[in-house]
């Protein structure tokens, strides 16, 4: 009985082990481009530049990165000229750039313009704001919050090596209401979404160069009913003839329109 105890207990300590060693991630995680080998073992290794005005900072993070088995090299720059020019130099794969640096979103687009290949990462911005946006027109590939630790910058930069972007929910609804107010702001799909199930219905009928009263009998309604949604079609397109609004539905801000649709 003791010897079977003995041995439970060996084999226990040998499984806790391995599972404290994949949690770490450092033999079954791998910061990886888009179709090179995920394994460490014999993998491609990416190349990481760390971009920030803070010395210490700086060097207080590349040193972290290589210590990571799946980044072969790490370079660092203070200023968007040295980060442009080490991004080249060393054929960097992902960049983790500092938000509290001087011009960050003119160092973002600089970076993407000068090595497109490269994925930037950045560290420190707000979840909310106008600095989200930004952030994303200039092309980056991942948002790391003020708070985050080092194994979420670590996940960051492997989500933005593989392909994917990396972003708190909060960033992500930023995002998407940005998007809807771009939407909205543009006349032809502003108009669009001011249309009724029912008016939609109709300005699809015309655009089949169908008259009033095939209108009518298509769906079941009253002549003077299709006349009044006609009408209003119109008038939220902002055209006075029915020839004004026949490419509205091929305009490609309505085809991509995604929403509920008011009831009428």
């Amino acid at each position: 009985m003791e010897v079977r105890a003995a041995r439970a207990t060996r084999a226990t300590g040998k499984k806790n082990r391995r599972c404290s060693h994949g949690r770490l991630g450092r033999s079954t995680c791998s910061l990886t481009a888009p179709g090179r080998v995920t394994s460490t073992r014999g993998a491609e290794r990416v190349k990481v530049l760390v971009v920030t005005e803070i010395r210490l900072y700086r060097e207080g993070v590349a040193d972290l990165l290589r210590a990571l088995p799946d980044v072969s090299a790490v370079a660092s720059a203070s200023t968007a000229a040295s980060a442009v020019s080490a991004a080249r130099r060393q054929e960097c794969d992902v960049a983790l750039l500092d938000m509290s640096m001087s011009a960050p979103v003119e160092t973002i687009a600089s970076l993407v313009t000068s090595r497109p290949a490269l994925r930037v990462v950045v560290l420190g911005v707000p979840e909310q704001g106008p600095q989200v946006v930004a952030c994303a027109e200039a092309g980056v590939y991942g948002y790391v919050s003020r708070d985050a630790g080092f194994e979420d910058v670590a996940g960051a930069l492997r989500s933005a090596a593989r392909g994917e972007v990396a972003c708190s929910g909060r960033v992500a609804a930023e995002l998407i209401q940005h998007i809807s107010r771009q939407a909205r702001s543009r006349p032809v799909a502003a108009a669009f979404l001011a249309l009724t199930r029912r008016e939609r219905e109709v300005l699809r009928l015309i655009q089949s160069d169908m008259s009033n009263k095939e209108i009518a009998r298509a769906l079941d309604l009253q002549l003077s009913t299709v006349k009044n949604h006609v009408h209003n079609v119109l008038a939220k397109c902002g055209a006075t003839a029915r020839a004004e609004i026949t490419g509205v539905l091929e305009q490609p801000e309505v085809q991509y329109i995604e929403g509920p649709v008011p009831l009428g």
